[in-house]
């Protein structure tokens, strides 16, 4: 008992004797373990958070932004016409000069439609079976061939505005085509019906926005000679 007793005595005065670290140890180990269970708690809330904003559970899709495509030139082959043209953004479309000019406000007779109407657009002689070029990088849009004018090929250009090649017997391209300035787009019929007394020639209208522009302005000026 004695023995037991002084152990008891020495243990009491050893706790006494350090009270000051044993307290700050069960402090500290306090402190940690409430950090360890705050964290515990803050990660299942994360995994909760995650799981609620899962798409397989959404009850619609997110729909894409609709995007709008400009004609990009790069985006079509390259042919050996357009990569030797020295400097300039357009080229002429056929090997002949202006047989019947633009005019969107005084009416001019049409023979072999037997009417006068304006002519807003413009005649650019060439030869039967003569490769028509494309003027000015862009997007084929469309592509039709009636009774009036052959085929008629619309390109929605670069710089916004839109050309359309008439007098086409054949059509080498299709809507949707990226093609570039000086890539054949067709041939020349050896006569345009509704402009039959013109001859072989190609019959080239530009709009932007709707409105009809002179194609002249945007045509390098070997285009521009008028035939005799």
């Amino acid at each position: 008992m004695h023995m037991k007793g002084g152990l008891f005595h020495r243990f009491r005065e050893w706790m006494l004797d350090h009270a000051y670290w044993v307290t700050l140890g069960a402090v500290l180990t306090i402190i940690a373990a409430s950090a360890l269970y705050t964290r515990g708690l803050e990660r299942q809330a994360a995994d909760v958070q995650a799981a609620a904003h899962a798409p397989e559970i959404a009850e619609t899709a997110t729909p894409e932004p609709e995007t709008t495509l400009m004609p990009l030139a790069t985006l079509a082959p390259l042919s050996l016409y357009s990569m030797l043209k020295p400097g300039g953004t357009t080229v002429r479309p056929v090997s002949g000069g202006v047989i019947r000019g633009f005019d969107s406000e005084t009416p001019v007779l049409w023979e072999a439609l037997s009417c006068v109407q304006l002519h807003a657009a413009v005649d650019l002689a060439g030869e039967a079976g003569e490769e028509v070029h494309c003027v000015m990088d862009g997007t084929v849009s469309g592509t039709v061939r009636d009774e009036l004018w052959g085929w008629r090929v619309a390109v929605a250009q670069t710089d916004g505005q839109q050309a359309v090649y008439a007098g086409l017997a054949a059509c080498d391209v299709s809507a949707g085509q990226n093609v570039t300035r000086g890539q054949t787009i067709g041939t020349l019929l050896e006569r345009i019906p509704c402009e039959a007394e013109l001859g072989a020639h190609l019959h080239l209208e530009l709009t932007c926005n709707g409105e009809r522009r002179d194609p002249m302005e945007i045509l390098p000026d070997e285009a521009k000679g008028t035939e005799t």
